[in-house]
């Protein structure tokens, strides 16, 4: 998962708009950011994990407001050291992919925070965030509460590629649904996507499609 090899991949399936999302982490943002070609929109992120176990993507409009975002994670992720042997390796890559260092701390765990008070953290610094994989049987808001809290300051919804796009508009009315790859792998990268009716890549432009206003929307395939 080198930048060049994702970038390229993004190019190769038509990719446009690409957002870097770690679990837990935005260690590699500088590199990937830094290295963007110019054909691709990358957008600064994460994928986090509340205290419920619930994954949120936040999106970030610029590298200086994610890397504060992975900051205050890294403060609220328990103090716990990754068993590389047996959890896998948390590398930290320079532009040309190479291995500079690596995240001391697990990133597989739950961050300190309710998934409210998540929310309310990455607005307070500008960014957007929305529940991952909205359908899937675990580590999804609505596995793990088994409703959309009505006091939750969303308006969009991840569905994952085996989704029923139908089934989730119709059961989740009022809500912006967007399917992304979600890719763990160089394969995956593009397999699944979504089309934003925006006038130009510009941050404000995202969330006026993603939040459904001014005739901007995701087109969900």
């Amino acid at each position: 998962m080198k930048p060049a090899r994702i970038f390229a991949q993004a190019l190769n399936r038509g990719i446009k708009i690409l957002a870097i999302t770690d679990h837990n982490s935005t260690s590699n943002l500088p590199a990937f950011l830094r290295s963007a070609p110019k054909e691709l929109w990358v957008i600064p992120g994460m994928e986090v994990q509340t205290k419920e176990e619930i994954h949120m993507v936040c999106l970030f409009p610029g590298l200086e407001q994610a890397m504060e975002w992975g900051r205050i994670v890294h403060a609220l992720l328990p103090p716990i050291p990754n068993q590389k042997n047996y959890f896998g390796e948390q590398n930290i890559l320079n532009e040309q992919g190479g291995i500079v260092g690596e995240e001391p701390i697990l990133l597989l765990n739950s961050i300190s925070l309710s998934v409210e008070e998540t929310v309310s953290a990455v607005r307070s610094i500008g960014g957007e965030i929305y529940p991952a994989h909205v359908d899937r049987p675990s580590f999804s808001i609505l596995s793990q509460l088994g409703f959309l809290p009505a006091n939750l300051d969303i308006n969009v919804l991840e569905i994952s590629q085996r989704a029923d796009k139908l089934k989730i508009i119709t059961e989740h009315k009022g809500y912006s649904v967007i399917r992304s790859s979600d890719a763990h792998f160089i394969q995956q990268i593009g397999l699944n996507n979504s089309i934003l009716k925006i006038e130009a890549p510009l941050w404000e432009e995202l969330l006026l499609a993603l939040n459904h206003r001014d005739k901007r929307e995701v087109i969900t395939n």
